[in-house]
């Protein structure tokens, strides 16, 4: 069971058509990073998360910064997602340390940037499960 705020929930779900718009993205960014925060709700014990939020930043083939001081507060943002340009999504520091202040669910995607080039983290940097679902 996994937290967001009062609301527990017990699976993530992420919707085929933006997982498709991530992975076009991280294509269109390569060889720079490209960051973005990621909307969801809790129902019936599921995040379920449909849409992308994208901040002013910068990126780079070392890194991709967001300014979250530019999140509207009530955004339901639910974590964030973001590409490496090589072959690992294992999380930087930099990464885990962003994962530790903001959101419960975190996505890297790698090359060859599919859908199975995609891992899930939670707020420990701990692999965690997800389904692609189409809605």
């Amino acid at each position: 069971m996994f937290g967001l705020g009062k609301k527990k929930y017990k699976e993530v779900h992420v919707d085929h058509e933006l997982v498709e718009e991530i992975i076009d993205i991280a294509k269109e960014s390569y060889p720079n990073e490209f960051s973005a925060m990621l909307h969801g709700l809790v129902e019936d014990d599921i995040l379920k998360i449909d849409e992308l939020i994208f901040l002013p930043g910068a990126a780079s083939e070392s890194g991709a910064v967001m300014e979250i001081f530019m999140l509207p507060m009530l955004s339901d943002d639910v974590g964030s997602v973001h590409s490496h340009p090589g072959y690992s999504a294992e999380p930087s520091g930099a990464d885990l340390q962003f994962f530790s202040k903001r959101g419960t669910f975190h996505m890297i995607i790698a090359l060859p940037y599919t859908e199975d080039s995609i891992i899930a983290y939670n707020s420990y940097g701990e692999q965690i499960p997800f389904s692609i679902v189409r809605e």
